[in-house]
């Protein structure tokens, strides 16, 4: 018999316990949850949607903690009033209710090689990931979960179980979403922007923007924050140059591209094209990174305006 046409092994787990057992004896189980997503199964895999320990939501009164397996149509049903409306906005947008009611929080997020939709908004939003690995607990926060650690997205023998989101207070919060709708591939990306304002004066700033690749700069942030409102058109301009060298800082940083000075650099056509080639060979095939670009600065564009 063919090696493709093996039998897979599938396994529908019933306890938190059973799948950490399981991830210590077989290196190459992986996890999944809705398989929304997915266009096969692994060779070896455990579907953990059934198990109640990654079903639970609980709300406090400066964080909610959801389970990885709470499918998105759970999480909507709590409400605008319950759920950051940068996060609400995000599940919104994606699929249609129907898939909805099957993907779930984890898979969303441990889409490998690509950000899942809700990457963006819970990068803002400083969330942090609860993973197990046997007996211990291991808290991570979104600002270092990426999809480009070491060729893995999920730590190694662990499985994600809830996730905690700040229920911070935001006078402005806009999501968007870029790319085909009802799909997901290497030209969609979700953008976040969340800003804090007091006495007219812009006291703290969120930028994410996710997809092929993680965009998300405290030093980008904070080039604004203590800035008097309204902005101006050169405060704008001076952000968006410096949001324009941020990105591509972070595809030559990602894909290891021996960077050029400003002398010999080439236009940003030709740069991303070569970008495009060396990711084909790596990751990710047919990035249009001139493309993710464009639509990066023009959000960033759209939601400074909303502060001048």
């Amino acid at each position: 018999m063919d090696e493709k046409e093996r039998t897979k092994d599938v396994y529908f787990g019933t306890s938190l316990e059973e799948v950490l057992y399981q991830l210590r004896n077989r290196s190459n189980l992986k996890i999944c949850g809705g398989c929304t997503y997915l266009k096969e199964l692994p060779p070896v895999s455990m579907i953990i949607r059934n198990i109640k320990e990654f079903k639970l939501i609980e709300k406090k009164e400066r964080y909610i903690e959801i389970g990885s397996g709470v499918t998105l149509a759970s999480i909507m049903e709590l409400g605008e009033k319950h759920v950051p409306p940068v996060l609400y906005q995000a599940l919104n947008s994606i699929a249609t209710p129907l898939v909805r009611n099957v993907a779930t929080l984890g898979g969303n997020l441990c889409i490998e090689p690509l950000c899942g939709t809700l990457f963006a908004p819970l990068l803002a939003l400083d969330a942090k990931l609860e993973f197990r690995v046997n007996s211990e607990i291991l808290s991570l926060p979104m600002t270092q979960f990426s999809t480009f650690t070491a060729g893995n997205l999920v730590p190694a023998g662990s499985v994600l179980t809830k996730v905690r989101v700040p229920l911070d207070e935001w006078e402005l919060s806009l999501f968007r979403r870029v790319g085909p709708s009802w799909t997901l591939n290497e030209n969609c990306a979700s953008y976040a922007f969340l800003a804090s304002i007091q006495k007219e004066t812009l006291m703290n700033l969120r930028i994410a923007f996710c997809g092929a690749l993680r965009l998300h700069s405290r030093e980008l942030e904070n080039k604004l924050i203590g800035t008097k409102l309204p902005l101006s058109p050169k405060e704008i301009q001076d952000m968006l140059e410096a949001a324009g060298e941020y990105f591509d800082q972070q595809l030559q940083s990602f894909y290891s591209l021996p960077h050029s000075s400003k002398a010999d650099k080439k236009d940003l056509h030709e740069d991303c094209t070569l970008l495009g080639q060396h990711l084909s060979s790596c990751r990710i095939p047919s990035v249009d990174f001139s493309l993710l670009k464009a639509r990066f600065l023009g959000l960033l564009q759209e939601s400074l305006n909303h502060l001048s």
